[in-house]
This record gives structure tokens, C-alpha cells and sequence, in this order.
């Protein structure tokens, strides 16, 4: 862990930058997953109002769509979880290190 503080402390700016960038990433994908099944409820609703089957995932719904990179399972939140959480400690030390 040493190496990393180390690191960190040499090159502040583009840890600080890499840092908030994995934590926007994280977020925006996050935000999307939280639309998208928002989204999917919606046509899902009307879906059942018409007497069809409901879709279980985005790409059903949207086709039109990439949707390939939107989490809609656990691994897919967990990889975003992960990224919101390593940019905030790699902010975290970039900003402490910019106090010393």
C-alpha cells in the first residue's frame, strides 16, 4: 500500500484526475441502470395492459439501443460499485497528498 501513497504523492494531478474520472464512470453507470429499469417498469406496465409477456431486460426493450453496457445484474452493479469506490480513494489520497 506503500507504493501506491508513494505513487500518488509523485504524480497528484493525474491521480486526482483518474480518481474523479473512475468515480464519474461509476456513477453515470449507475444512473443509467437506475433509468433503464425505471424504463423497463414503464413498458412493462403497458406491456401487461395489452396482455403480453413482460421483457426482462433492456435490450429486449430498447433494441435500438447498445444497451450492452448498462449493468442490469449483480456483477454489473458490483463493477460499478467498485469503480465509484476505488475513485473515491484514489481522490481521497490525491487530496491528502496535495495537503502534505
Amino acid at each position: 500500500m506503500e507504493w501506491l501513497h508513494s505513487r500518488v504523492a509523485r504524480h497528484r494531478k493525474p491521480a486526482l484526475v483518474l480518481g474523479k474520472g473512475l468515480l464519474l464512470v461509476g456513477s453515470i453507470l449507475i444512473l443509467t441502470a437506475v433509468f433503464v429499469r425505471a424504463g423497463l417498469s414503464n413498458v412493462n406496465a403497458e406491456r401487461a395492459q395489452a396482455k403480453q409477456p413482460p421483457l426482462h431486460t433492456a435490450a429486449e426493450a430498447y433494441p435500438q439501443y447498445p444497451t450492452w453496457l448498462v449493468p442490469e445484474g449483480p456483477v454489473g452493479f458490483s463493477i460499478a460499485a467498485v469503480l465509484v469506490l476505488v475513485g473515491t480513494g484514489l481522490t481521497s489520497l490525491a487530496e491528502k497528498a496535495g495537503r502534505r
